[in-house]
């Protein structure tokens, strides 16, 4: 009995044995057929390849040998066999709807346009109330590039689900490659309708849109439908906020005042809240004069402004930031200014809250009413003030070395620089004040120590200061004498310290020295942005352009060259109103200078322009 139950065993044993050999076999021959139907495909050898391909088709079908097979068929031109494999695919799969697609793109191919679009409607018609299907229908569309049935799915969706503002973001995007534009606006309007409070994520989206529009018209449409809009439904606050959002991003300062002046008297009674963000966003995008006009308009309005320390301190901060935008100023200018200070400065007093615009007023006396003893009094004023910030003492600190180094009291300033970078060792403020330190040791002609530390800082999480700190280290690597000494980047040094402090004369006399002295040297391409630098101080734009053009005329592979480049495009941009030469410029850094710090801001401003 028992010997005849061990036989059972080992006959099932060895069964199941030889079935997943032979098994594994089958395996390994399909894998390996298919892997030689791919081979013959990439070797052109398309009859050698249907031949294995049918058979797996046949006797196991699958997707990946479907689609290879369905590519051989095209690349031989038998369309009837390709029909066939395409009716065989949807019966096999239970009426797939990537395989009546391929049907339908199948017969329009073959110039049966209307037999085509019914099997692409059949697939529409057959949808169910499934959100991942119709995603993967409109999907397959789009990787078929039919961007039109695309859109016809995710509307087919909508009336399913009967949601209006469904497959709203992937409409826009579909109708942005269609080119229509006027959709779009109309698919966004719905949605602010319908939602107002996602009012800051559609301007997102917008934004994106925008970003990616090409012929620029979509701006143009969507702004006249929104105001259209606007005049339908005057009482929807969030459509009024995006008109005025869509005046702003095309920087349309004067509409867009207008327009936070009237939301502000329709919606907000008489708390100007949208002037206010209006005066702020102009002020940081360096629109002034708009920006003043907004808070002179606030100041004018409810008392509960004119109490506000914001609102005066906006003001005079956005005063102080358009006088230092000027190189030159008139007596009359600086007084006015210094004038505004004492009155503000007298209402608000001195304190924690006006601390911001103590240190802007300390600034004014340092460099422009040429006063640096009342400049480093107010600023230990804020210093030894118990509840102001150690942050904001700091900087104080940084701006009263700097004062101290234009002055010529270079120990000063060292160790005030030296103490910040000791307090504030792994944060920026303290790797501002190691880069400053450095260049008091530059200026100094220690040239060494200094570039110990601009190496140190090249790895700054600030970029702005690690690209600087980088710039003056390769400066004093490459620009050593002959004789392994400094003499020609110490006058250039001096140089660039008497520019510091503003004495002009004595700057040039170093740069002088330099051309006097040597027939040639690895500086002359900096001498000459010097003087560039210079030549813009004293507002001689054309001299410097000469200066600029010198610069990549001869010696287009300097450290300077993509530097005079993105000089040149803003002078021709901003100054001679050049906006074709600006563009050239820009697009010579693009293309000849791909590793230059400036790339990211010449593409920016190439696209604009």
């Amino acid at each position: 009995m028992k010997r005849k139950l061990y036989i059972i065993i080992y006959l099932i044993c060895f069964v199941c044995s030889y079935s997943t050999v032979y098994a594994q076999q089958k395996q390994d021959k399909q894998r390996m057929d298919y892997e030689l139907a791919r081979q013959y495909i990439s070797e052109e050898k398309y009859m050698e390849a249907i031949s294995l391909l049918e058979d797996l088709v046949d006797k196991y079908f699958r997707d990946d040998y479907y689609k290879l097979l369905k590519n051989a068929y095209i690349q031989t031109q038998n369309a009837k066999k390709q029909e066939k494999l395409i009716k065989k695919a949807i019966k096999k799969s239970n009426n797939n709807f990537r395989y009546i697609i391929d049907l339908g793109t199948f017969y329009i191919d073959n110039n049966e346009k209307t037999k085509g679009e019914k099997q692409y409607d059949n697939v529409l018609k057959d949808m169910q109330a499934n959100n991942s299907e119709i995603v993967q229908i409109a999907n397959y569309f789009s990787q078929l590039r039919n961007y039109d049935y695309a859109v016809r799915t995710y509307l087919k969706g909508r009336e399913i689900f009967k949601d209006e503002t469904k497959y709203t973001y992937e409409l826009t995007y579909f109708y942005q490659l269609l080119g229509k534009n006027e959709d779009i606006a109309k698919e966004y309007l719905i949605l602010l309708n319908k939602n107002p409070n996602m009012l800051n994520q559609i301007e997102v989206n917008i934004n994106n849109l925008f970003e990616r529009d090409k012929d620029e018209k979509l701006y143009e449409i969507f702004s006249e439908t929104v105001l259209d809009e606007v005049k339908k439904q005057p009482q929807k606050k969030e459509i009024n906020l995006l008109y005025y959002w869509l005046l702003i991003q095309n920087n349309n300062y004067a509409s867009a005042f207008i327009q936070a002046k009237a939301i502000d008297k329709r919606f907000n009674d008489s708390k100007a809240y949208q002037v206010n963000d209006f005066s702020i966003i102009a002020m940081n995008n360096l629109q002034y004069e708009y920006a003043l006009q907004g808070f002179e308009h606030l100041l004018k309005q409810d008392k509960e402004f004119v109490a506000n320390y914001n609102v005066l301190q906006n003001r005079l901060t956005c005063l102080y930031n358009q006088f230092t935008q000027k190189i030159h100023h008139t007596d009359k200018e600086t007084s006015s200014l210094q004038k505004e200070y004492h009155q503000t400065l007298k209402l608000l007093g001195y304190n924690k809250e006006s601390s911001g615009i103590m240190q802007q007023y300390a600034n004014l006396l340092a460099y422009h009413l040429h006063q640096p003893e009342q400049a480093v009094e107010l600023l230990d004023t804020i210093i030894n003030m118990r509840e102001v910030s150690n942050l904001i003492k700091a900087d104080c600190k940084l701006t009263r070395a700097d004062i101290y180094l234009i002055n010529g009291d270079v120990w000063e300033a060292s160790l005030t620089y030296s103490q910040v970078d000791k307090d504030f060792k792994n944060e920026t403020i303290g790797s501002e004040a190691k880069f400053r330190n450095a260049c008091l040791s530059y200026f100094t002609g220690n040239f060494a120590w200094a570039e110990s530390q601009f190496d140190a800082l090249r790895s700054s999480t600030t970029k702005l200061i690690a690209n600087d700190a980088m710039e003056y280290s390769l400066l004093i690597k490459e620009n050593m004498d002959e004789d392994s000494t400094y003499k020609g980047l110490t006058w250039f040094a001096n140089a660039d310290f008497c520019l510091y402090q503003n004495l002009i004369p004595q700057a040039e006399k170093y740069l002088d020295s330099i051309e006097i002295w040597y027939v040639s040297h690895p500086l002359f391409d900096e001498v000459l942005y010097k003087r560039a630098e210079i030549a813009i101080k004293q507002n001689d734009y054309h001299k410097a352009d000469s200066l600029l053009q010198d610069i990549i005329t001869k010696y287009p592979y300097d450290l300077k060259a993509d530097d005079a480049l993105m000089l040149l495009a803003q002078l021709n941009e901003e100054q001679f109103n050049d906006k074709n030469k600006a563009k050239e410029y820009y697009e010579k850094i693009i293309l000849d200078y791909p590793s230059s710090l400036y790339i990211q801001q010449a593409r920016k401003k190439y696209k604009e322009l």
